[in-house]
């Protein structure tokens, strides 16, 4: 029987081959061989079509939409023209495996097309005779665009069932070669995916400028004024004294992800920290190493800016700005500070990873608030990360929580660097260690680390506090005398993404985390600057493991605040329904929370009183989100200034009164569009679903933790969210209509109802109108931060009668 199944398997793999070869050689035939191509050209000829002018327009409004980042279907990256050239993979980046793979990450990775496709790339132009027939009939993109306007999608009925649109689907990834094949199984599965097609006028410029070679022409030069300002950085960033290079490190460590913006340039011009092999004024040769931290080798190295050149997603578009005064503020921070430098550190591994050892020698408090200036960015350096993916790897946050921090000018151990340097062991992370074997030892090495942290946290704090009362109100940092507005946060988790705003926004959650330096600098060493995608399933694991210390340890500081005799009552609620097994765990969380509070209360409730209290003691008004749930009758003091503002407002305050099994039908994340018969006066609002779970204590059978009863929706005004699941397209007149109507949803076809009235479905005519309005609505509220919505997590109505919905 064995030698039958090798005997098999061997004709399979004969066979298998001998079709590849034999299309090979008809395509070999009828277009020519495989070659290189240079697509470059100086200019354009008068009458062809322009990439930059022409066609970039079209694929950010049809294809960027799904094609960017690390989650592109099949890799096929259209943000840019390097990522088109480079083509597409059958490999996964988003996958559990046992050994890490290569990084394919563009501009990084590979310098030619060449290497690209010794890394497995294949093309998705024509790469062999360039004739226009060839062009057209050898290239992907052309072929999945014609495959789409050969069978259309249906633009009445709900979407066929034969299109996978889930987060994992299986990756149908074809070649030119094998595309006979894709078009007989997937007849509708042409391009846009799963979304209507491109206008007659959309499909022939591409076509066209595929069939003219796909010619591309230089980048625009920098302006003068972009080239001064970024070599006066990089000159600021590569001076020699062992401090200078100590404290760039540490930038560069902590920015390495940021989409820098300079406020004197444009508000769409962005850099990249990198490290190059070349010096400010020569072309930048970015080093490919894994995490920002990992050997640079033997060579010089010079930090870089690098101009985002790629078109703007908002789901990995993280801003960090750089205004006049910065330069300032790092002087103050890292300069003006009184200390010294005497060596160096070096690169080894495991060492590198643990910044409380790499950087002992800057202040703990310098070092602090260069991360509070932007708290938002090093939040959401998690948030919107390659970290950030799938269901497992969110449950390990609620689906809505504040975070506030301590305050860096009192005596806490965010302000002791002898401290931290002597307990830096026990702050070790396991981002170092890729071991899949050693998963349940590692986690018990580190469980016991973080144990011991706390201890000595305990006694350090114990020091300072001898009479045994702890914290007061004024440990919460207010934004350096309420003027910085990244002192309070909200965080919101929609199932398998997540976003983060400035503010307390929406209800009092069911948690908060209160974070101060050690815990702020673990998040950021542990899920961005430690985090490899292309690790394996052991290094995945070990990263979300870890996760759940941070998050106790951020809740157990604001139960800090709290009165002692109300702790463990407020974190059952938080844990409950733990297995047995996991119960010591749960005590050891309470580990270190010897001290009583110094707030005093006068309320029942003391979480929510202390919640309160935060926002009168931080006081910073915040523009850009306004919840309508807590306002009364839906009119929020100082923000609705016209009528058509004022209806809207009252309607969709009785949304956000909408709780538990009322909720189900709602997506995570809905965008509202309220039409005036004005664009200029047109609204939108953000409709977020928080489910509730009784813990978060657990990888999977998240749903058998959840709390449907406490499910809530949170409404604002504005964007929230990088992945809408639903756009919804509502009169002014029909306002209120609409609000009851969703107020007495009861049951998947009333949602159905109410959904072919106003949603945008992905069948609808209009669907591309929608979406175009909201990128520029965004583009027009929010020029810097905003970025194109993300597709890829857009429901279909029939998905909502696959809910379990009990009245």
């Amino acid at each position: 029987m064995n030698k039958l199944i090798s005997l098999a398997f061997l004709l399979i793999v004969l066979l298998v081959g001998c079709t590849s070869y034999y299309r090979d050689s008809q395509f070999n035939k009828a277009y020519g061989p495989v070659q290189a191509i240079d697509r470059r050209v100086t200019a354009i000829p008068p009458g062809d079509i322009s990439f930059y002018n022409d066609v970039r327009p079209i694929l950010e409004r049809r294809c960027d939409v799904c094609h960017s980042c690390y989650d592109a279907p099949c890799q096929v990256k259209l943000t840019s023209f390097e990522g088109i050239d480079r083509g597409g993979s059958k490999s996964m980046v988003y996958a559990s495996r046992v050994l890490r793979t290569t990084p394919t990450r563009l501009f990084i990775d590979a310098d030619s097309i060449g290497e690209w496709r010794q890394l497995e790339f294949h093309p998705i132009l024509n790469e062999r005779n360039q004739t226009p027939k060839a062009n057209v009939q050898n290239s992907l993109i052309s072929l999945m665009l014609e495959l789409k306007k050969d069978h259309p999608q249906p633009i009445s009925d709900l979407l066929p069932s034969t299109f996978d649109i889930g987060l994992d689907k299986e990756g149908a990834c074809t070649t030119a070669e094998n595309f006979v094949d894709y078009k007989e199984k997937y007849p509708l599965w042409g391009m846009p995916y799963a979304l209507p097609g491109l206008t007659a006028d959309e499909h022939k410029v591409l076509t066209e400028w595929i069939e003219q070679g796909a010619k591309i022409t230089p980048r625009p030069e920098p302006a003068q004024k972009s080239v001064t300002l970024i070599t006066e950085w990089e000159n600021y960033f590569n001076r020699d004294s062992l401090k200078e290079q100590l404290v760039s490190r540490y930038i560069y460590e902590h920015l390495f992800m940021a989409h820098i913006h300079f406020k004197s340039l444009g508000d769409r011009e962005f850099y990249r920290m990198v490290r190059s092999s070349t010096p400010s004024g020569e072309p930048i040769i970015e080093l490919n190493t894994d995490r920002p931290y990992d050997d640079p080798g033997p060579i010089k190295f010079y930090y870089r800016l690098r101009p985002v050149v790629s078109t703007i997603v908002a789901k990995n578009h993280t801003v960090y700005t750089i205004d006049e005064t910065t330069m300032d503020r790092y002087n103050e921070l890292f300069f003006e500070a009184k200390y010294k430098v005497t060596s160096l550190p070096g690169y080894e591994v495991g060492y590198a990873s643990n910044p409380f050892k790499v950087f002992r020698e800057i202040p703990a408090k310098s070092r602090y608030k260069f991360m509070l200036d932007n708290a938002k960015y090093t939040i959401e350096g998690f948030i919107k990360g390659p970290v950030c993916r799938g269901q497992i790897a969110l449950n390990v946050i609620n689906d809505h929580f504040f975070v506030s921090f301590i305050n860096p000018d009192k005596v806490t151990v965010s302000d002791d660097t002898a401290f931290l340097d002597r307990v830096s062991d026990n702050l070790a992370l396991p981002t170092s260690v890729e071991s899949t074997i050693r998963l349940v030892s590692l986690w018990y090495e580190f469980n016991s680390k973080q144990q011991e942290y706390l201890t000595a946290k305990e006694e350090h704090e114990q020091g300072i506090f001898p009479d045994n009362k702890g914290w007061d109100l004024s440990y919460i940092w207010d934004g350096d005398g309420h003027k910085n507005d990244n002192a309070l946060l909200t965080v919101f988790r929609h199932f398998d993404s997540a976003s983060v705003v400035k503010g307390f926004i929406g209800e009092n959650p069911k948690t908060g985390w209160v974070i101060d330096y050690p815990m702020l600098e673990r998040i950021h060493y542990l899920l961005v600057a430690g985090f490899n995608i292309f690790g394996n399933v052991g290094h995945q694991l070990q990263t979300r493991l870890y996760m759940d210390y941070l998050r106790i340890e951020g809740e157990n500081n604001l139960l800090k605040f709290l009165p002692q005799d109300k702790r463990i009552a407020i974190r059952s609620n938080w844990y409950q329904d733990t297995k047995d097994e996991y119960q010591e765990e749960f005590e050891m969380g309470l580990h270190g929370m010897k001290l009583e509070t110094n707030v005093e209360f006068s309320t029942d409730n003391p979480k929510i009183e202390f919640f309160s209290m935060m926002k009168k003691h931080v006081n910073i008004p915040i523009k850009e989100h306004t919840s309508l749930g807590g306002c009364p009758d839906g009119i929020c003091p100082g923000t609705t200034s016209n009528p058509f503002e004022r209806k809207a407002d009252k309607a969709f305050w009785k949304i956000a009164q909408l709780r538990g099994k009322q909720v189900q039908l709602v997506p995570d994340v809905c965008f509202v569009h309220i039409t005036t018969g004005n664009d200029k006066t047109d609204l939108i609002y953000t409709v977020i679903r928080n489910k509730a779970l009784s813990n978060n204590s657990f990888l999977l059978d998240e749903e058998r933790r959840r709390v449907i009863e406490n499910d809530t929706l949170t409404v604002v005004k504005g964007y929230i969210g990088s992945y809408p699941n639903s756009f919804v397209k509502v009169d002014i007149d029909e306002v209120e209509s609409f609000a009851e109507e969703l107020v007495k949803l009861r049951d998947p076809i009333g949602y159905f109802n109410l959904a072919s009235k106003y949603v945008a479905r992905r069948t609808s005519p209009d669907f591309w109108t929608e979406s175009d309005w909201h990128n520029q609505n965004f583009l027009k509220e929010d020029p810097v931060e905003a970025g194109l919505f993300d597709l890829y997590r857009y429901h279909r109505i029939s998905e909502m009668f696959e809910v379990e919905f009990k009245w």
